[in-house]
C-alpha cells in the first residue's frame, strides 16, 4: 500500500475558511441593501387607509446574522395590532408577504448572481 501525503492543507483550510466569510458578508450586505428598499415598499404600498398613520410609519426591517449559515431579513409591524392587518379580513390588508414576494425574483436574481460566478 502507498502513503499519501498531503501538504498544504493548512493553506486549503484559510481558504475555505475565507471563502465562507466571504459569502457570509455578501450575503448579509445583499439583505442590508435590500432591507430600505423593502420596509419603503411596504410603507408606500400597505393597503389600508390610514387612521393615524402609526402602522405604516411603524413598518421596519431588520437584519440579523441567526449563525454562519443563516440571514435573515425581517419586516415587520411596530405597533400591537399590525398582526390582524396582516391576517384579519382574509389577510386583504397585509403588506409583509406583498412587500417581500414583490422583491424575490430580484433577490434569487442576484444571489444567483453571487454564486455563479
Amino acid at each position: 500500500m502507498t502513503d499519501v501525503t498531503w501538504h498544504g492543507d493548512g493553506e486549503v483550510r484559510r481558504n475555505i475558511d475565507l471563502y465562507g466569510q466571504t459569502v457570509r458578508e455578501a450575503v448579509k450586505g445583499l439583505a442590508l441593501e435590500f432591507a430600505p428598499i423593502i420596509e419603503s415598499y411596504a410603507k408606500e404600498n400597505a393597503p389600508w387607509t390610514d387612521r393615524t398613520a402609526n402602522a405604516r410609519q411603524s413598518l421596519y426591517t431588520v437584519v440579523e446574522e441567526l449563525s454562519q449559515d443563516v440571514v435573515a431579513l425581517y419586516l415587520s409591524h411596530g405597533v400591537y395590532y399590525g398582526i390582524f392587518l396582516e391576517v384579519r379580513y382574509a389577510g386583504n390588508y397585509g403588506i409583509v408577504w406583498q412587500a417581500i414576494e414583490a422583491h424575490l425574483p430580484e433577490i434569487t436574481q442576484r444571489l444567483h448572481q453571487l454564486f455563479d460566478r
